[in-house]
């Protein structure tokens, strides 16, 4: 592939990005991604075909791999205070990059057969639960409370994740700018670990 193709196809790739994030697969058309990378739609379907292989493949680049670093920290031998801290970490990081991506991937796995559900579940299955593991032995050793893996996980994801789904929300009741909201969230990287800490160690 000469230098020029791989300019092209990285640009119709980043517009791919933008504009699935900001309209959803749905009401995205291949002449928005055509638009928005400066091209035309013959050049866009030379390199992907299609707006579903297109979607595809920024999905599994980028989303994917965005998210497939940050579901490896729970599966990190890591103590399992420092691994909570360094979880909360690195997801408010990413949300800051893409503040629109919690709401992309939840309006589309709206839909119980969609694409994004089929996608994460073959990113979810290729990881082994140690965060799991971790909570069951820390709890036969008496460190910390016998609890639902389940309700551990909702709870770390739900505090990181519904900040930036609000994120306007909050913006306008609290009266801040997006530097200040973003400073709010780095707040919150001490805060959310001391929450779910004390819920843990409280036996």
């Amino acid at each position: 592939m000469s230098k020029t193709d791989q300019s092209t196809e990285e640009k119709i790739k980043d517009a791919a990005k933008k504009i699935f994030l900001e309209k959803g697969f749905g009401s995205t058309t291949t002449r928005d991604i055509a638009e928005c990378a400066d091209t035309n739609i013959a050049l866009v379907n030379y390199y992907f075909r299609s707006k579903e292989r297109l979607f595809q493949e920024v999905f599994k680049e980028s989303f994917g791999e965005t998210f497939l670093p940050v579901a490896r920290i729970l599966n990190d031998d890591l103590p399992l205070e420092a691994k909570i801290y360094k979880f909360v970490d690195h997801m408010t990081e990413l949300l800051k990059r893409d503040p629109l991506l919690p709401m992309f991937v939840l309006s589309e796995m709206r839909g119980e057969h969609s694409k994004v559900c089929d996608m994460m579940t073959a990113i979810h299955q290729q990881e082994v639960n140690r965060f799991q593991q971790q909570l069951e032995e820390e709890a036969a050793k008496g460190n910390i409370r016998k609890t639902d893996f389940s309700q551990v996980e909702i709870s770390l994801m739900s505090m990181v994740i519904f900040p930036f789904i609000s994120m306007n929300m909050l913006k306008m009741k609290k009266n801040l700018t997006t530097e200040e909201f973003y400073q709010l969230m780095d707040e919150r990287k001490k805060a959310i670990p001391e929450m779910i800490l004390t819920y843990l160690r409280h036996k």
